[in-house]
Order: structure tokens, then C-alpha cells, then sequence
């Protein structure tokens, strides 16, 4: 304990780390009991003379503050009422081992009064609120044993329990949130301690580790900022998750852990071993020193075995040997964009052809991947090459490179094109002058829209902008503050979605809401199928995707209602959500405007709006049916023996599957038998991630569709309500996922926050869906029985809720819960629990 102060006191790991040596393990069947104050004072008893003498000369400079062989000291002040510092000692304290004890008034901050005898300094009656005696009794305060605080700094005025519990940032509240991020994992109570040794020693860094948990506890014990790098290769590929505030850190890998603290600053991570990456973080492979080095002859040329004499072919297939076999296994699983990570799979590397303009020459491959159970998937893989002691700046070592490649004296590097600035600066000048390439199996097709010549300006403002390289199921590269090009990485055969929509969205029926297509690049086999490899689109400022805003938002809102009493009325809410309805009603009215765009007639047959017929609704009801029965098969195979769901959902689970005849009668009778309205395009993949905020308004993204359907699905036309739906289910994601951060560290979610998350879903819900039909009203493509938007309505509602269901029980089995509540609900009911 005295150990913790002398650290801080130095600025240096040392006598936690000596003490912590010298300590015996405890007991199986034991636990010790930790404190930063022994009861009434901070003891001496176990310390050295020296330390003691210490102690006092740092702590209790003032005689009147020693007793016995301790200082008669709280904790606050021990810290020179730093919050910084006391937070410091309290994450200690709770991240150590054994059972942590805190004596009381330390969880606000009290002072103490050592001009009181004996003990009775750190005995003051605890300060509950700023009224009589300290909320701590109502009688005569000449009549109390011992006088309340009443200085200015440490006073019962300025510190107690009501002011700090109405207060979210206060120090009662965040003890609070810290208590509960301990009682959230086992290992700090039960778990190993494993100290690190980073150079730099103001640094205390340490594991704690218990079935398969690893948590790491940084600590900063300097009164300044400090940097450390931590060994934590042996953690390699886990994701670090800070757990007071969720946040994703980038994975660790083979380098040291580089981590930057500020003053007395700690840090306590949840080292997962699935956890998602964060979405900015760009993946470092290794220096082109470790990569494998391939062997070239003629350039490019030695890719192609069918170019080269009998006596250079064996070569050219020996290179395509060593690029599937030690290029590509290094190269593939480390990119966002590669969806087979979890999965071995064999790579086959096909070469198309090489595509030349100005001084620039680049190879355009596929790579094939063959998963263990037979899938195959095709990805995009253009190329680059860069040469030692040539002038290239636009190679990114590190995050880009494939291999080292050698052609007789001179050294190389093979690495992805799209961190070439002249291979995308040459794709947008292709696509203006609308040239074609042959390669093998068919013609590289580059076009472009009437708005790139306005999007494009001069050719010297498309300069690449460093680092604006970033993936997650794509590559995108921005131009300037012009354009950006998205390289499409997953290759699927027919019609692009997003390319379609986006040149009819931009040139046939503009709709300004939008990320404008420029240009595009495809591939167009022999038999004239095509398959897009790369957009062109207008770069749009932003501030980040509604998704996010909303996470944040209610991150905030939640954590105000978790410091408010149980009875606050909810009438109060209007005007803190006021901001946010208006900007549900703003995304109500643009969804109404890209609807009202693809519902104008324009003679294209795969945009012309039909209407809807009474076999439309037949076959709906039918593929809802089918959905339904699917989806409660494969809920019953995840919720039988050996589930992997988390018992509150396989308990959900299970009585939505003894509800199995009543869903399927109830989705049955969703749609009427007839109806007006219209059957369009529509966006397809509606969510909040999917639109993009600018400053008061947004703009739509990705029109793709689901990616768990089928190309040619996906161009199906529906009623726009499923957009819609898609966009409902959609907060009620992102109101269950604050929910989840904001309670991470409680054992039960309070009933009263739950109350908060529905009444906010409910206004978001109104506010959206009250201003689509408002403005949707008058477009024509809506039934114009209310009741009949209403069916259709839920109609789309159980169908993405039911795909949710399947796409989570089959990828992410810890967001199941969410599906299984909305289905409760769309059947009339409260969600369980």
C-alpha cells in the first residue's frame, strides 16, 4: 500500500513492481484485502525506517498529520485533491490483486480536518448532501460527535453524494463506472499478475489473466505526458478494447505495443481475441526485407506462360508457384477486404493483363480462393511495380507491399496499384477519354459520367492525398478533395448495383443527395458479361456516418440517465431529443426524395416503376412464409444442445420457437390482397451506417444492395417501404448497441434505461417515418390506403428482422439478442427480459 504512494511520489515502477516480487501467492481456498488507507490511517508498520521516513517527508510534512507509525490523511488529500492522481490510485488499487476496500467519503473525494484529535481527522460525518449537519444527521449541529467539513475546498457544500450523483463526470460517478468494469471481468479479482518491464520506467504496465481473459493495466505514474512500447507479441492479432469507453485500439502485432498516456493516465484493455478492428486502422505488413523475393524476367511478361519460349515457360509458372504459395498467404489475410481470414483456403493467382498509359505500366490480376468447404471467391488484385534507385514516390511501404521481386541485378517491390498515385491518377484519365483495354478473356472497359468533367477540375488538383488510402470491404484512394476511387476487391459476375444505381441516380434521374458517380472501370468478358473492378465518385466532406453520431449520442444521453433518480419524467425529454427528432425528420425527407428520384419514369426497363399487382403480393407472402420457416429452423438447430448463444438469448430464442405456428400465421396475414402504389428500385442495404453526415443533413452511400443476397435479387423491385424498415430496424441497433456500451461494466441493465432507449427509439421511429410520408405523399409510389402502407410496412420489417436473425446467429452469435427482440415486438409483445 505505502508502495503505491512512493511510486507515484518517484515517478518510477520500481516499488510496486520490488514489493509485488517479494509477496507470496495467496492461498487457493484466500483472498487478500486491499486498500489505499488502512481504516483510519495510511499504516507504516510494514515499511522500513528509510520508507517510513519517506512517507513522512512527502505526505506529512505537518506533525499534526502523523499518528502512531501512520498519517492520519484521506485520500484526496494524500493526492493534493489532483483528480488525476486520485483516479491513478484507484485504478491501482481495483486492478491489483485480492479483494479492493475503500474507506468511505474517499469515492467523492472528503477532505480531512487534522486539527481534530486522534483519529478523528479522517472521521467526519460522510457528506451525503449540501444540507444541515451534511445530510449526515438532523440534529443540533452543536450536538454532533464530530463537525462536518465546512472548509471551501473540501467542505460538505461543495463535495457530497447529491451534487456528484447528479453530475456524470463526477469522481462518485466514475468510481462507479470503474467498480463496474471490475465486477464485469474475473480476472482482476482471480486472475494472475504478469508485470512488464518497458524501457521506460514512469511506466507501471502489467496483465491479469484468468481462463482465457487477458486484461492489460497501463499505468502513466509521471506527472507528464509519457510514451511507452510494449512487448506484447505473444498477444499478437488480439485486439486491445479499452473498457471504460469500448474503444477498439489497433491490433497488436510483431512490433512493439506503442502506447502514449497523459499525465498520471492509465488505461485498462480487454485484450480480444475476436474483437473488431477499428474501422480507420490501416494494416502494416512486414518490411519488404521479410517478404519473399520472386524471380522476374521481362517485366510483366514473366507472368505469362503462354508468351513465353518452352525453355522460359517452367519459369513463368514457377513465379506463379511462388506468388500462390509464399506471396499471397502473407499478403492476403492481412487486408480487411479479404473475407476468408478465418478460414484456410487455397489461392490460385491469375494474371489477366498488363495496361499501359503514359510512363506507367500495371499488371491486372484475379486472385481465387478455394475455402475449405468448397466456396470460391474471386478477388480483384492489380499490381505495381517499383525498382530500386528509380524515382517513385508513390509506392506506401509497409501497408501496400506483396513481395520483393529481383530481374537479374536489380532489386524490386511487387505491391497493390491503388497505392500507386499515377495508376489512379491514369484510371481517371482513361476513364475521360472512355478507353478500352484487351486482356485475356475479354476488354477493360473505362467510362465515365457527364459529371466528371465538372467533378475532375484541372488535372494538378487530382494529386493523391498521403494516407488517404483505407479499406474495409473495398479500396478507396482520394483524389484531391475532388474525386476518390473505390477499388471493388470481391468480384462477383453481372450487373454492379452501386454502378447502376449510380449513373441513374446521377445522369437519368438526378438526386443530389448522393455520392455522384463520375466513372467506372469494368471487365467485359468474351461472352459479355461484365463485372465491375473500380468507381469513380465525387468526394463529399463529412463528418462521419450516422451510425456513429448516433452511438455517440446516446453514449452521452445514457450516461446522464444513469446519474438521474429513478422518477425523472420522461416530459422533460422533448427538448433534449429536440435536436435529434429534427434530424430523424431531415433523413425522413431525404429517403422520401431518393424514393420519389427512382420512381420517375425514364424508359429504362431496369428502373421503370410498375405497379403493384396482386401477384406481387402473392409471391411476397410466400418468400415471407419461406423466410420465416427457414429462419425458425436454423434458430432451433442454434438454441438446441450445445448452443454457443448466451443463456438470456437461447432463453429468448426458445420462446420465440414455441410461438412458431403464430409467426407463421401472423406474417401470413400481413399483406391484403390488392393494393395500389408502385414497385421501384430502392436502395436495398438502408441503414444508419449507410448514410453520411454533412453538417445538418446527409448523404446516401453504397448502393449494393444486402451482400448475403444474390446479384440478380438484389435488382428486384419492391415497394421502397423496405428501405424503410431497413432504416427502423436500424435504430433499434443502435439503440440496443449504446445500450450495451453504456452498461458493459453492470451485471443488469436498470429497467429505467431501458425505459430511455425505447422512448428515444419511439420518437426516432415517429420523426423518421412522420416526414417520409409527409413527403413521400405526393410521389405516387405509396398505396394510398394509409392501412396498406402500414402492412407493407411490417411486412418489410419482419423480412429484415428475420434476415438479421440469420446473418447474426451465422457471423456475429453475441448480436443475436437484438433480431430476437425486434421479432418479440413485431409480434405484439415486449422483448423478454
Amino acid at each position: 500500500m505505502p508502495r503505491m504512494y512512493m511510486a507515484i511520489a518517484q515517478e518510477d515502477r520500481h516499488p510496486i513492481v520490488e514489493i509485488m516480487d517479494q509477496t507470496p501467492d495467496i492461498p487457493e481456498a484466500c483472498q487478500w484485502a486491499i486498500f489505499l488507507r488502512n481504516h483510519d490511517e495510511l499504516t507504516l508498520e510494514m515499511v522500513t525506517d528509510r520508507e517510513r521516513d519517506y512517507m513522512y517527508r512527502t505526505y506529512a510534512t505537518d506533525a499534526r498529520m502523523r499518528i502512531n507509525v501512520g498519517i492520519r490523511r484521506r485520500l484526496a488529500p494524500l493526492m493534493d485533491n489532483d483528480s488525476d492522481k486520485i483516479k491513478l490510485m484507484n485504478s491501482l488499487l481495483l486492478s491489483m490483486p485480492g479483494s479492493p476496500i475503500i474507506y468511505y467519503g474517499d469515492e467523492i473525494g472528503m477532505g480531512d480536518n487534522i486539527f481534530l484529535g486522534d483519529r478523528n481527522g479522517v472521521r467526519t460525518p460522510m457528506q451525503w448532501s449540501p444540507d444541515r449537519n451534511a445530510g449526515f444527521s438532523r440534529a443540533d449541529p452543536q450536538r454532533l460527535y464530530l463537525p462536518p467539513i465546512m472548509d471551501p475546498i473540501y467542505g460538505y457544500e461543495a463535495v457530497n453524494v447529491e451534487a456528484q450523483g447528479r453530475e456524470p463526470a463526477s469522481l462518485l460517478n466514475w468510481m462507479r463506472r470503474l467498480i463496474g468494469a471490475r465486477k464485469s471481468h474475473r480476472s482482476f479479482g482471480r486472475g494472475s499478475i504478469d508485470f512488464l518491464r518497458p524501457g521506460n520506467r514512469k511506466i507501471l504496465a502489467y496483465v491479469r489473466e484468468h481462463e482465457g481473459e487477458s486484461i492489460l493495466c497501463v499505468a502513466n505514474l509521471a506527472r507528464t505526458a509519457q510514451p511507452v512500447e510494449l512487448d506484447l507479441s505473444r498477444f499478437r492479432g488480439r485486439v486491445p478494447v479499452e473498457l471504460l469507453g469500448q474503444t477498439p485500439f489497433p491490433p497488436i502485432g510483431d512490433l512493439p505495443y506503442l502506447l502514449t498516456l497523459p499525465r498520471y493516465g492509465f488505461y485498462w484493455f480487454a485484450l480480444a481475441a475476436e474483437g473488431e478492428v477499428p474501422e480507420w486502422h490501416e494494416e502494416w505488413l512486414p518490411p519488404a526485407a521479410e517478404l519473399p523475393v520472386l524471380a522476374l524476367y521481362e517485366g510483366w511478361n514473366g507472368f505469362f506462360a503462354e508468351r513465353a519460349e518452352a525453355a522460359r515457360r517452367r519459369m513463368a509458372e514457377r513465379l506463379r508457384r511462388d506468388i500462390e504459395q509464399r506471396a499471397l498467404p502473407g499478403f492476403m489475410p492481412s487486408r480487411r477486404w479479404y473475407a476468408a481470414k478465418s478460414e484456410s483456403a487455397t489461392l490460385r493467382f491469375e494474371p489477366r493483363g498488363t495496361w499501359r498509359r503514359g510512363s506507367g505500366e500495371w499488371l491486372f490480376a484475379e486472385v481465387e480462393a478455394t475455402l475449405s468447404g468448397g466456396e470460391r471467391q474471386r478477388y480483384a488484385m492489380p499490381l505495381a511495380l517499383a525498382w530500386e534507385g528509380e524515382a517513385d514516390d508513390a509506392a506506401h511501404p509497409g501497408t501496400a507491399n506483396v513481395a520483393r521481386v529481383r530481374e537479374q541485378a536489380r532489386m524490386g517491390v511487387l505491391y497493390d496499384a491503388y497505392a500507386d498515385g499515377r495508376f489512379c491518377k491514369a484510371l481517371v484519365e482513361a476513364m475521360q477519354a472512355g478507353e478500352e483495354a484487351p486482356v485475356a478473356g475479354g476488354t477493360l472497359r473505362f467510362g465515365a459520367t457527364r459529371a466528371l468533367a465538372g467533378l475532375a477540375g484541372g488535372g494538378d488538383e487530382l494529386d493523391i492525398v498521403r494516407g488517404a488510402t483505407a479499406e474495409s470491404s473495398n479500396t478507396t484512394v482520394a483524389l484531391g478533395r475532388r474525386l476518390f476511387v473505390k477499388g471493388l476487391r470481391r468480384l462477383r459476375a453481372g450487373t454492379s448495383c452501386e454502378l447502376e444505381m449510380g449513373r441513374y441516380l446521377t445522369e437519368v434521374s438526378p438526386f443530389p443527395h448522393i455520392v455522384p458517380l463520375a466513372g467506372s472501370l469494368e471487365f467485359v468478358a468474351d461472352d459479355g458479361t461484365s463485372t465491375a473492378l473500380a468507381l469513380l465518385q465525387g468526394f463529399v466532406a463529412n463528418q462521419g456516418d450516422a451510425w456513429t453520431q448516433r452511438l455517440d449520442y446516446l453514449g452521452r444521453f445514457f450516461e446522464e440517465c444513469l446519474t438521474w433518480p429513478g422518477d425523472e419524467p420522461t416530459d422533460g425529454l422533448d427538448e433534449r431529443h429536440a435536436v435529434e427528432v429534427m434530424r430523424m425528420e431531415t433523413l425522413g425527407r431525404r429517403t422520401a426524395e431518393l424514393h420519389a428520384a427512382l420512381a420517375v419514369p425514364s424508359g429504362d426497363a431496369a428502373f421503370e416503376p410498375e405497379p403493384i399487382a396482386a401477384a406481387d403480393l402473392e409471391r411476397w407472402r410466400a418468400d415471407l412464409r419461406d423466410e420465416a420457416r427457414a429462419t425458425l429452423e436454423v434458430l432451433a438447430r442454434a438454441a438446441g444442445p450445445g448452443s454457443r448463444l448466451a443463456d438470456d438469448d437461447a432463453e429468448h430464442a426458445r420462446a420465440l420457437l414455441e410461438r412458431s405456428d403464430a409467426i407463421l400465421a401472423h406474417v401470413d396475414g400481413l399483406l391484403p390482397d390488392a393494393t395500389t402504389g408502385l414497385k421501384t428500385r430502392f436502395h436495398g442495404d438502408y441503414h444508419l451506417g449507410q448514410v453520411l453526415v454533412t453538417e445538418d443533413d446527409f448523404v446516401i452511400i453504397d448502393f449494393e444492395g444486402e451482400p448475403e443476397r444474390a446479384p440478380e435479387e438484389r435488382r428486384r423491385k419492391l415497394s421502397p417501404l423496405k428501405d424503410v424498415a431497413g432504416m427502423l430496424r436500424s435504430f433499434d441497433y443502435a439503440a440496443e448497441a449504446a445500450l450495451d456500451r453504456a452498461t458493459v461494466d453492470r451485471e443488469h441493465v436498470p429497467e429505467g434505461l431501458i425505459a430511455y432507449a425505447r422512448d428515444w427509439q419511439q420518437r426516432v421511429h415517429d420523426a423518421f417515418l412522420s416526414e417520409y410520408r409527409t413527403v413521400a405523399a405526393g410521389g405516387g409510389f405509396l398505396p394510398e390506403d394509409p392501412a396498406h402502407v402500414d402492412a407493407l410496412l411490417a411486412h418489410f420489417c419482419w423480412q429484415k428482422a428475420l434476415y438479421e436473425l440469420r446473418y447474426e446467429l451465422a457471423q456475429r452469435p453475441d448480436w443475436v439478442g437484438v433480431p430476437l427482440h425486434g421479432l418479440a415486438r413485431l409480434l405484439g409483445e415486449d422483448a423478454p427480459g
